[in-house]
C-alpha cells in the first residue's frame, strides 16, 4: 500500500515480461541447446573430415557456421526470432495454397474433368478448423484442445479520467487479472462498419421530434453520416474475451469463470456478456469473414 490519494501506487513492470530466462550470460536455454548442438555436430563433422582438410580451414568455416546460427537464433523480429521465422516460412511454403471447408474431405472430380485438367492446379484442400462443436451455453468444442467460452466486452476511456479514477480501474483490472485460473485471451478486432441502417433509424426518430430545430439538427447529422461513410472506411471495433479449459467439467468451469469476469470486471466498468449459442455462431462467422461476403 503507497500514500497515493487513492491507495494504490504504481510498480515498474519490465516492457518484456514474457522474455524467457537467461541461463548462460545472455542467452536462454533454447540458444544454449542450439548452440551446442551445432557445437556437437561440427565435432563430429571434424572428426570424420580430419584426414582430408587442414585444421584452419575447418575452423574458419566452423566459427562462420557457429556466427550464423547465433544470429539466426538471437535476432528477433515481431518478437519471434529468426529461426522460428524461417521454419514459419517453410510451413507457410509446403501447405496448400487453397483451402475449403470440408470436414468430409474434398470429392475428387470426375474421370472425364480429370483427364482434361491434368495439367491444371492441384484440387483444394480440406482446411483444418480447430473447432468441432458448439453447445447451447456457446461453449466452443475444440476436439484435443479442451473447450473454450466467447464473451464480448465494451471499453472504457481511460485517458479522460483523474488520477484517482485511473488507480481505481486498474485495482480493479489487477485483481480480475490475478483471479485468472486458466488460460485468458483478449482479443480486438476492427471490422467494416455498415452506418445506413443506423442513419435510417436517425431519420425515422427525426420525424417524431417535438422541435423543428431538433429535427433539422437530426436530418443534418444523418447527411454528415452518409457523406463520412462515402468518402471514409468507417470501421468498428470489438473486444472479446476467450476462455479456455480441459477435462469434463470445462463447460461448467467455463460458465463460472465468465460469471467471475463479469463480477471483476464490472469494477472497472467493463461489460462482459458471455455469447450464447446464436451470438458466439454469429461472431465467430464475422470473425472469419469480416466483409460478411
Amino acid at each position: 500500500m503507497s500514500d497515493g490519494p487513492a491507495g494504490y501506487g504504481s510498480v515498474r513492470i519490465p516492457a518484456d515480461i514474457s522474455r524467457p530466462d537467461r541461463v548462460l550470460g545472455p542467452a536462454t536455454a533454447r540458444q544454449v541447446a542450439i548452440l551446442g548442438g551445432t557445437t556437437a555436430g561440427l565435432w563430429c563433422a571434424w572428426l570424420g573430415m580430419r584426414a582430408w582438410i587442414s585444421p584452419l580451414l575447418f575452423l574458419v568455416s566452423a566459427l562462420f557456421v557457429l556466427v550464423v546460427v547465433g544470429v539466426v537464433i538471437s535476432t528477433e523480429r515481431d518478437g519471434l526470432t529468426l529461426d522460428r521465422l524461417l521454419a514459419s516460412a517453410l510451413r507457410q511454403a509446403r501447405s496448400p495454397r487453397r483451402q475449403v471447408m470440408a470436414p468430409e474431405g474434398v470429392v475428387p472430380p470426375p474421370v472425364f474433368l480429370s483427364d482434361a485438367l491434368s495439367g491444371a492446379s492441384r484440387p483444394p484442400s480440406p482446411l483444418s478448423f480447430p473447432l468441432t462443436g458448439l453447445d447451447d451455453r456457446g461453449v466452443v468444442d475444440l476436439g484435443p484442445d479442451g473447450a473454450a467460452l466467447l464473451a464480448r466486452a465494451s471499453t472504457v476511456n481511460f485517458a479522460l479520467r483523474t488520477a484517482e479514477e485511473q488507480d481505481v480501474l486498474l485495482g480493479s483490472f489487477a485483481r480480475w487479472l490475478n483471479s485468472l485460473s486458466g488460460p485468458t485471451q483478449i482479443t480486438s478486432t476492427n471490422a467494416p462498419a455498415d452506418s445506413r441502417e443506423h442513419v435510417e433509424a436517425i431519420r425515422r426518430q427525426a420525424q417524431g421530434l417535438s422541435h423543428p430545430q431538433l429535427e433539422h439538427a437530426a436530418l443534418r447529422h444523418a447527411e454528415f453520416l452518409d457523406g463520412l461513410a462515402a468518402t471514409r472506411v468507417l470501421l468498428t471495433r470489438g473486444v472479446h474475451l476467450a476462455l479456455r479449459e480441459q477435462g469434463k467439467a470445462a463447460p461448467q468451469r467455463l460458465v463460472q469463470r465468465a460469471e467471475d469476469a463479469a463480477g471483476h470486471l464490472g469494477a472497472c466498468e467493463i461489460r462482459v456478456s458471455p455469447l450464447d449459442r446464436e451470438a458466439a455462431s454469429a461472431d465467430l462467422r464475422a470473425l472469419l469473414d469480416p466483409s460478411g461476403a
